[in-house]
């Protein structure tokens, strides 16, 4: 049982069954409570059912601070409270997946043993779900590099590139849940009016423009984050304007998704 939490300013702090920080509990990391949402007719004898929704998730720790003196259990508070402070917010690492949360209580009990105090933290997390650390990465229309050391040239020549030769791809979303995603067009060309089929649903995502070797742009189609944006110089611009009226910031259903 261990757990790294890190804030917003980017201090961390390990929890284990080990010297400094014993956790000892841990509890919300499974069961998770969920609102049904139903429409009830005059007369009707039950309900219609509309849909379900995951509540916020609220994770709990427990443990205790191991100190040889009560000096050094002191210093050791200070710092757990300095990184689990409730001002910033803080990413909670667990059995290799990560949550965004927030500090809802910290705080200490000590008993006439100064040097063994005893710490109850409570974070709030307002997505419910747990993710890879790491972002699943595919390349659709792309060029492979076949270019590498060491590096021998023929007489009959070489490939120091080769174009990816489909244009559809299958994108696996490895969670229980429909999530959003992060859509790039980058032009190694001339590329008019850019697009991107999910041909699982029938939505897609079209950006009127024109654009030239080197451009770039990037929509986000998350719950409460969409957005398209141009990105080049290190800089970002809002270029919702560009977005075709018929496109949809279409999410990434649980499993086997096929892009075009």
């Amino acid at each position: 049982m261990e757990l790294t939490y890190v804030n917003a300013n980017g201090k961390s702090i390990t929890l284990k069954q080990s010297r400094p920080y014993f956790l000892q509990k841990i509890n919300g990391t499974g069961d998770i409570r969920q609102t049904v949402n139903t429409f009830k007719a005059p007369d009707q004898d039950g309900a219609f059912y509309i849909s379900s929704t995951l509540d916020m998730r609220n994770i709990t720790l427990e443990g205790t601070v191991i100190a040889d003196t009560p000096d050094e259990a002191y210093a050791r508070r200070h710092g757990f409270l300095q990184i689990f402070s409730p001002k910033v917010g803080g990413t909670l690492l667990y059995r290799e997946r990560q949550i965004a949360c927030v500090v809802e209580e910290a705080g200490f009990t000590v008993s006439t043993r100064h040097r063994i105090p005893s710490f109850f933290v409570s974070l709030l997390c307002p997505s419910p779900f747990f993710e890879t650390p790491e972002e699943i990465r595919e390349e659709l229309a792309s060029w492979i590099p076949k270019f590498q050391f060491e590096l021998e040239i023929h007489e009959s020549g070489m490939e120091f590139g080769m174009r990816q030769p489909s244009q559809i791809i299958t994108v696996d979303n490895i969670g229980d849940v429909s999530c959003g995603c992060e859509i790039v067009f980058h032009a190694l060309g001339t590329v008019t009016n850019p697009e991107l089929l999910n041909m699982d649903t029938g939505e897609y995502v079209r950006i009127l423009t024109t654009m030239n070797a080197g451009d770039e742009l990037r929509v986000y189609t998350h719950f409460a984050g969409k957005r398209v944006v141009s990105a080049g110089g290190g800089t970002e611009t809002n270029a919702f304007s560009l977005l075709d009226t018929g496109s949809a910031f279409f999410q990434l259903a649980a499993g086997i998704n096929t892009l075009r």
